[in-house]
């Protein structure tokens, strides 16, 4: 977990604030805002590393927004800080980036998994990337699937269906078996940094995944999709 201390020191000095309770405030603003933009999974991962005097303050039970241009996240975030737009964008990197120079792993997950253009914002304000991201370039972000090549990947998948745009798998197995298998899908999510959809249901479980960024299947939720297998064949075995 992320020192709080450290933290709300970091977003200070990025965005030029004049005491440590500012930059409190503008990270619960920024972090409120961007809830609103990660499902269930993606809020619980944010959760875990943001540090307990900042997570408590935020509400994260807030309804899912649509909207996909750093321009919308901004202007949520001003709302809340009472902000013009140039000046909320400001304060959205610096939180931002300093959640990537703490946590770079979490904050590439993230990354990923926003709509639209979202994932600009976590470059520090008036700069480039992160430093612990420059060495990877534009060819770290994961790789759409064509049509092709997702016919060939789900031929290599049973079970699995959908399109370039998702792909799912329904497991039904008994109740008993349904936590083993969440717990070994959860080590594969923070293996990969990436999520699954995951809808319980009275049969089993729901996989659902998709590259929210990119609104596309891409290399990593093919990945993904083969730990979920092996996760499903090891619990059906008794593991």
């Amino acid at each position: 977990m992320i020192a709080y201390r450290e933290f709300v020191d970091g977003v200070r000095k990025k965005a030029e604030l004049a005491d440590a309770e500012e930059a409190r405030r503008a990270t619960i603003d920024v972090v409120a805002a961007l809830v609103q933009h990660l499902d269930g999974a993606d809020r619980e991962q944010l959760a875990t590393v943001l540090p307990g005097k900042l997570r408590e303050d935020v509400p994260w039970d807030a309804p899912l927004r649509s909207g996909d241009q750093p321009a919308d996240l901004a202007q949520e975030v001003g709302g809340q800080a009472g902000a013009p737009p140039e000046r909320a964008r400001y304060l959205t990197q610096a939180v931002l980036s300093q959640l990537a120079a703490q946590d770079p792993d979490v904050a590439k997950s993230l990354q990923h998994r926003l709509p639209g253009d979202l994932g600009v914002l976590f470059a520090p304000p008036g700069g480039g990337p992160p430093p612990e991201w420059a060495a990877a370039g534009a060819d770290d972000r994961p790789r759409p699937l064509d049509q092709g090549e997702l016919e060939r990947t789900l031929r290599s998948l049973p079970g699995w269906t959908g399109t370039t745009t998702g792909i799912s798998r329904e497991v039904s197995l008994p109740a008993d078996r349904l936590t083993p298998l969440l717990n070994q899908v959860k080590q594969a999510e923070k293996d990969l940094s990436h999520h699954a959809g995951i809808e319980e249901r009275s049969s089993g479980v729901l996989f659902t995944l998709r590259t929210r960024s990119l609104d596309a299947v891409t290399e990593l939720d093919v990945e993904l999709a083969r730990r979920i297998d092996e996760a499903v064949g090891a619990v059906g075995s008794g593991g």
